[in-house]
């Protein structure tokens, strides 16, 4: 068995375990019988949504816009993920139907593999002391302070 094996071994004893712990949780909260209508009722609102989903894909399946073909993934597995029993998985699915769920995680699938891209120029600027002031938290400058003599600072 080498490491990527084990570790996916791993993640889905770990997700099992997460399973029985919803659903242990779902049943102490609501009882038996509303916990075994929530799960239908999860698988229900997955399968609409594939059925949904087909549809548009066979509408409109020549129009290829950028990402389109991405969301469409994630709106299908999210469908997925919602069939499958158990709530923990449900949570997953309905999160990934919100569209900003699913565009962070297109944006995070996009930009794997890449660099992070540093700011051009340079990232220290060497000021002058005379070419800075302290700010109040309002934004305005600090005042100078008088000294107790009277006199200003400028007129020493």
């Amino acid at each position: 068995m080498n490491d990527r094996t084990k570790l996916i071994a791993i993640a889905l004893g770990l997700w099992l375990a997460l399973e029985i712990v919803a659903f242990a949780f779902v049943l102490r909260s609501v009882g038996l019988l509303m916990a075994i209508l929530l799960g239908l009722g999860a698988t229900a609102l997955g399968l609409s949504d594939v059925k949904r989903l087909m549809s548009v894909w066979r509408d409109r399946g020549r129009v290829r816009a950028e990402g389109a073909m991405l969301d469409g993934a994630l709106q299908a597995f999210a469908s997925f993920l919602l069939i499958l029993p158990g709530f923990a998985s449900d949570v997953a699915g309905l999160a990934l139907k919100s569209p900003s769920v699913r565009a962070a995680v297109m944006n995070r699938i996009r930009n794997r593999g890449k660099s992070p891209t540093k700011p051009e120029g340079p990232q220290t600027i060497d000021l002058d002391p005379r070419e800075w002031k302290h700010l109040t938290p309002s934004g305005r400058p600090k005042r100078k302070r008088k000294k107790p003599d009277g006199a200003s600072p400028a007129a020493r």
